[in-house]
């Protein structure tokens, strides 16, 4: 009697062993699962936490007055005009924009010693602008002074912010 008890009280302790370790199999895979899904949804907050510009519009200004051209030679200052778009998940707060100008044989336009971080290199811009953003559409435009570096062709724009672009068109000057 006493070792058909001892049997049977065996055989219930490797039951339950058996039901805990299947226990500890389905929360480990669960665990597993949630680290994934995660890091799925990290990912996918911060892609959609950058900025993005609309509605990208360069002129070439011939004078101070605003007058615009389509010559280069014509040209004293670029403006670039556009729109940060509205982004809840960004957090809210001061925002430098960088633009960089590509000539047609891929110079880069500047004036002076212009550098920001980009992909983990540091590139040359064009021109910035801080502004203050505040999760909503912001109008706002960079300009950019000409010191003779134009020349006829199609030129490549692009704007940064946070390591990011945000935005890109492209222009031409005859």
């Amino acid at each position: 009697i006493q070792i058909d008890s001892l049997n049977m009280a065996n055989q219930q302790l490797r039951a339950q062993n058996l039901e805990a370790r299947q226990q500890l199999r389905r929360a480990e895979t669960e665990k597993r699962e949630l680290t994934q899904e995660k890091e799925e949804l990290t990912t996918k907050v911060e892609m959609a936490s950058v900025l993005s510009a609309k509605n990208i519009v360069i002129t070439a200004l011939r004078n101070d007055k605003g007058r615009a051209t389509t010559r280069y030679d014509k040209t004293i200052r670029l403006r670039t005009c556009f729109t940060l778009r509205e982004n809840p998940i960004l957090e809210p707060g001061p925002k430098i924009i960088y633009m960089r100008i590509a000539r047609p044989d891929d110079v880069i336009l500047t004036s002076g010693m212009n550098f920001m971080e980009f992909e983990g290199e540091e590139i040359v811009y064009t021109a910035s602008r801080e502004v203050s953003y505040e999760n909503v559409d912001v109008d706002m435009c960079i300009y950019w002074q000409n010191d003779g570096q134009l020349v006829p062709g199609a030129y490549d724009l692009n704007l940064f912010a946070d390591g990011h672009i945000i935005g890109a068109t492209s222009f031409a000057l005859k």
